[in-house]
This record gives C-alpha cells, sequence and structure tokens, in this order.
C-alpha cells in the first residue's frame, strides 16, 4: 500500500494550482445565507463531476438551495461520506475587508474570501481527492460519497437536516469538512463539537413618561437584573462524560498554543469544557427615549459540552432567574444538543490513521467549540462523523477571510487517503 499511499500524495502535490483555481472559483459565487442560494455554484461543482465522468444527483425542495452527491464507486467493504456546505454567511461591511470578499484573490499562499475557510477550501479539496481516487484502482478504494449541501449557515431545513431526516445519508462513516484549526505540522480531528442552548429572555413593564419613571414599570431594568443573575450560569460545573476528559485536556492545549492569547482569553479557554459558555447577542427594549419601556426582551448564546446533562443546566437558569426577583418575564428554549465520537472509535482512529500517514504527523484529537452539520449525520442518521477540514483557526466568519494553499493540498490528502485505509 505504501506506493499508493505515496501516488496519492504526490498526485495532491500536484495538483495543487487546480485546487487553488478551483477554491478561487467556488468563492466567485455569492451564496450569502440568507437568502442562500447556491445553486449557480452547485451547477459548477456538478460540471466538474460530469468532466471526471462521476455520477451525481441533485436533491431540492427550493431550486435555489439544491444539494449535490456526487458518488465514487470502490471495492473495499465500506462507505465513506464527505459533508461540505456551499453556503456562507454575510460579508458584512466592506470597510472591514482589503480584498475582494468574492474575488477569490490568490496571494500570498492564500486563497482570499468569503467562505473560503468556512467552508468552500474543504469543497475544493473534496473535489480534487475525488479526482486522485478515481486514479486508484476500484479494487483499492471503499465506496464514497461526496455531499456538497445548502442551508448549515441557517439551519439546514433546506440542506443535511432535511437529508438526513429523510434518509439520503447512509454509511460507515462520514468526514465533516466544516474544521478550522489543522496545519500540515499541527493538524487536529474534531471529535465532536458542543451543543447550543439558547435563551430568549422577556420581559413584560409599564410605560410611564420619562419625567416620572416611578410611576412605570422598566421592562429594560427588569431585563438587566435577569440577565445579571443569568450570566452566573458560567460558574455552573458541568458533569462531563469521563471518556472526554483526555480529549478536553488535549483541547485546551491546543488551544493554548497561540502566542497572541491575552490573560483573559487563556483564563476563559481553560473553562471552555467544565463549565457553560454564555454570549449576550441580542438585545432589545424601549420605544422612546423619553418613554418608560413595557417590554424588553434580550437572547443568549449558552454552549455545553456534548454528553452533558442539558436538563440540569436549565433548572440551574430557572432557579436563577428566580432569584432576581423580578416578575413578569418569560424564558424561551431553543435547544440543539452537541455529539461526540469516542476517542477510541473505529471512526476517529482510521481517520487519524489517515491524516498521520498524510502529513507524517499524529493529530491531536479536540472538541470544537460551534456547531456543524455533523449533528445531523450523527445524531439523525446515525453515522459516526468525526470533522477534518481545510479552514483556517480564527478565519470563519471574519473579514478578510482566507484559506491557505497548504491547507487545501493537505486535505486533498487526507481525504484521497481515507478510502484507501478505511475498512467498513
Amino acid at each position: 500500500m505504501n506506493a499508493i499511499f505515496n501516488f496519492v500524495k504526490d498526485r495532491a502535490e500536484n495538483l495543487s494550482n487546480e485546487v487553488t483555481q478551483i477554491c478561487s472559483k467556488l468563492i466567485s459565487f455569492n451564496t450569502v445565507n440568507p437568502p442562500g442560494r447556491v445553486r449557480e455554484c452547485v451547477e459548477y461543482i456538478e460540471a466538474y463531476f460530469k468532466s471526471l465522468d462521476v455520477g451525481t444527483e441533485v436533491y431540492a425542495r427550493d431550486p435555489e438551495k439544491p444539494n449535490l452527491v456526487a458518488r465514487i464507486p470502490g471495492k473495499r467493504p465500506s462507505r465513506i461520506l464527505y459533508l461540505c456546505h456551499t453556503d456562507v454567511v454575510t460579508e458584512g461591511s466592506l470597510e472591514s475587508w482589503t480584498h475582494d470578499p468574492f474575488g477569490g484573490e490568490v496571494s500570498e499562499g492564500k486563497v482570499w474570501g468569503r467562505g473560503a475557510t468556512d467552508m468552500k477550501g474543504s469543497c475544493a479539496s473534496a473535489m480534487v481527492a475525488a479526482k486522485i481516487l478515481l486514479d486508484v484502482d476500484e479494487r483499492e478504494r471503499a465506496y464514497t460519497e461526496f455531499w456538497f449541501t445548502a442551508d448549515e449557515e441557517c439551519g439546514s431545513s433546506e440542506g443535511a437536516k432535511w437529508l438526513a431526516e429523510t434518509g439520503r445519508f447512509r454509511g460507515d462513516v462520514c468526514i465533516v469538512g466544516d474544521s478550522f484549526d489543522s496545519t500540515p505540522r499541527k493538524p487536529a480531528i474534531d471529535v465532536g463539537c458542543k451543543g447550543s442552548m439558547g435563551l430568549t429572555v422577556k420581559v413584560k413593564g409599564r410605560t410611564a413618561h420619562g419625567s416620572t419613571p416611578f410611576y412605570g414599570d422598566n421592562a429594560v431594568d427588569k431585563l438587566l437584573k435577569l440577565l445579571e443573575c443569568g450570566r452566573r450560569i458560567s460558574d455552573f460545573k458541568l458533569d462531563v462524560p469521563p471518556e472526554l476528559e483526555s480529549v478536553i485536556e488535549s483541547s485546551i492545549r491546543f488551544a493554548l498554543d497561540d502566542p497572541d492569547l491575552t490573560e483573559e482569553q487563556k483564563a476563559a479557554i481553560m473553562k471552555q469544557y467544565h463549565y457553560p459558555t454564555v454570549s449576550l447577542n441580542l438585545i432589545r427594549g424601549g420605544e422612546k427615549s423619553n418613554v418608560v419601556p413595557d417590554y424588553a426582551e434580550a437572547s443568549l448564546d449558552i454552549r455545553l459540552t456534548p454528553g452533558v446533562d442539558f436538563k440540569a443546566v436549565k433548572k440551574r437558569l430557572e432557579s436563577l432567574a428566580s432569584s432576581s426577583g423580578v416578575r413578569d418575564y418569560t424564558l424561551e428554549w431553543h435547544v440543539m444538543k452537541g455529539y461526540y465520537e469516542s476517542p477510541s472509535s473505529k471512526a476517529v482512529e482510521t481517520l487519524s490513521r489517515a491524516v498521520e500517514e498524510a502529513l507524517g504527523v499524529k493529530p491531536t484529537l479536540k472538541l470544537m467549540w460551534g456547531g456543524t452539520d455533523g449533528y445531523y449525520t450523527h445524531v439523525v442518521s446515525g453515522i459516526p462523523s468525526p470533522a477534518f477540514g481545510a479552514g483556517v483557526k480564527g478565519m470563519a466568519h471574519a473579514p478578510d477571510e482566507y484559506v491557505t494553499i497548504e491547507n487545501l493540498v493537505m486535505t486533498a490528502k487526507v481525504y484521497a487517503l481515507l478510502p484507501l485505509i478505511y475498512d467498513g
């Protein structure tokens, strides 16, 4: 097998220009979600696979949000899926960019633009990996599906969520391309991702003139009291699964290996997995500067390590809210649990082998802080779903987003090697 492995790695290096140009072209399609129109981007991907004589199929409820799968036959006894999404978040203010967010500019060993890291870079690597696999004897490779889905940035209702619920995903392992921290010298595999407990706090009050606030009941004041109590959930110790402790330890070490971190950031990273993280992201209240507000609301983004008891956290939050002394409020929950693969699972161990074979470096196992479509392949479809991809640390959703060319090649190598290693 060494000769085949070396062929795959050399082929990926030789296709460096091609994977770069594919990534640049993918970025040039404005697939910002909302509205999340990815049709033209998907048509380009489909045309690439057709040029390779690879069979494809499109699934779509909304014609502007199609999902594409390309299928590579194989004789090895396993079925491998790669999961990538084609939509991106908004570019935001252009004043924050020095590169055209949809220009796909190639310079300084990087491809620049919105979605380069999240996650058109991994899409490009997957496309080139498919091309490499076609040059390997069918008897040496596993049956492999490359999925390019819509709507990930807005809940996946037209993408992975719908595909999973309708039984389209079937396989022994699914590699999620949403992974943002690897380099060829310091690769990492995400064995899972955190869950989210979105909390919307709504408070009622009573209006009055701003000059006589004592005749009113200020909803904003009440909301602030609730938030002050609610944010104390960040001191609530979580009961994490014991088998994740080693992954948590390596995740923390991996994240702390950054010379630009402040002491405050280091302290937050140390607490990241054993305590909830809380971010106050939205707050609304008041209609006029001289009127006491009779309504206010805020949204908290609470993230929890997978495998912990969400009900215990919810109960604690309700207790904290009650301790505020505020009346006339409601709490609305929007829960999406995370997931994880056991670090000793076949999926994680075999992906680790592929990474080490590709790069000569043993990967770090860690947990992703955000969420991915891997939730649907793991929880709904029942497929082990570790993550590895081309994304660059700190670049997801950022201005002047980029992906490095070396990361594109790195990911193409790993994606092309795994079907030669994995046995069902």
